[in-house]
């Protein structure tokens, strides 16, 4: 927690005045946004109501057939839900969830977040993504820019307030992927807008990369030496939405060559893990790597902020500092041309 974390003030107020507030927050409808949210997920999914405060939303959620758990720092809040016959309830923070990674395939959580500081929002989106199972969450804060206390009855509550960009950037940071990003007038009718978002879990896949292993007439394989880690490679890249995985073998090889290469053939497929230390991102990263033997048809080789320097090498006597995995991509594509010359039977 910050040095001066506001949440302890604020869970104080809510349970010294549980009863007030839980009568106050039963008079908001908020069925629009809970059946939107509930298109999203699977009849009978379980739901974790992150700051279910006195069950309102639970018990919405239970009406529609869902499983639900509820969580609040307020004790008070809790005792005020349970009267009202809503559960599961347990008392946790939300940055640090009581739940296994994956354990649950919603997260709803209606005005809550909105009571830690922004400093705090990213490790509370972290939670929350770590107890999703690919699902979805729903959140909504109110709109503003400033960090504010409001007094309510001789207590104290702490809000941030956000713009919608903010609220987006946040969940794009934690890996969610933004569904709905809406603004509210106030269920209670107050002067006010509330952000509304849904996001989703991203499926963690392995990229789909590009390779071309180029040669010239001499047989001799045309390398890159990376900006990023000084290391030797064959030109290649990831594939971009809208193009062929050839039209991305093409391309990569013009941007980090400037030369414009026609493919031969198919030399190779690849799954291939590179470890965090390859990495100025310190990432590991996963990638399935077609490879293709191609042949230059144009251009002038040109270097750029990818590159630093070319070389043309006899796959034979190929550099020591070669990027992981690119000694076999080529080899693989060098035989090809010896078996072309052998032909199939060896005559």
């Amino acid at each position: 927690m910050p040095p001066t974390d506001p949440v302890p003030r604020t869970v104080q107020a809510y349970d010294k005045r549980a009863i007030h507030f839980s009568r106050q927050l039963f008079n908001f409808n908020l069925k629009t946004e809970i059946e939107r949210f509930a298109a999203y997920l699977k009849p009978g999914a379980l739901i974790l109501d992150v700051g279910c405060g006195p069950g309102r939303d639970m018990l919405a959620f239970a009406e529609r057939g869902f499983r639900v758990v509820g969580i609040d720092r307020s004790a008070g809040m809790l005792r005020e839900a349970a009267r009202r016959g809503a559960g599961p309830l347990v008392l946790a923070d939300m940055r640090r969830l009581p739940f296994a990674r994956h354990a649950v395939n919603g997260v709803w959580a209606c005005a809550s977040l909105h009571h830690l500081p922004k400093t705090e929002l990213p490790a509370a989106l972290r939670e929350i993504h770590r107890v999703l199972h690919h699902g979805h969450v729903y959140l909504s804060v109110k709109e503003g820019q400033a960090e504010t206390w409001r007094h309510n009855g001789g207590e104290a509550r702490f809000f941030a307030h956000y713009h919608p960009a903010e609220v987006e950037l946040a969940l794009e940071r934690s890996d969610f992927h933004v569904l709905e990003c809406r603004l509210t007038p106030d269920a209670g009718g107050r002067d006010l807008r509330w952000i509304n978002a849904i996001g989703w879990t991203r499926l963690t896949t392995p990229r789909v990369g590009a390779s071309t292993i180029i040669f010239n007439a001499e047989g001799k394989v045309l390398l890159t030496r990376r900006a990023d880690n000084g290391l030797w490679c064959a030109p290649g890249g990831h594939l971009d939405f809208g193009e062929t995985i050839e039209e991305a073998a093409i391309r990569e090889a013009f941007e980090e060559t400037g030369l414009r290469v026609e493919i031969e053939r198919l030399s190779g497929m690849y799954s291939v893990h590179y470890p965090p230390h390859l990495f100025p991102e310190r990432k590991g990263r996963d990638v399935f790597i077609v490879t293709f033997r191609c042949r230059v048809v144009g251009g002038t080789l040109t270097l750029n902020e990818e590159v630093t320097e070319f070389g043309w090498f006899d796959p034979r006597r190929l550099p020591p500092d070669l990027l992981l995995n690119h000694r076999r991509r080529i080899l693989d594509a060098a035989a090809l041309s010896i078996s072309a010359k052998i032909g199939p039977k060896g005559d």
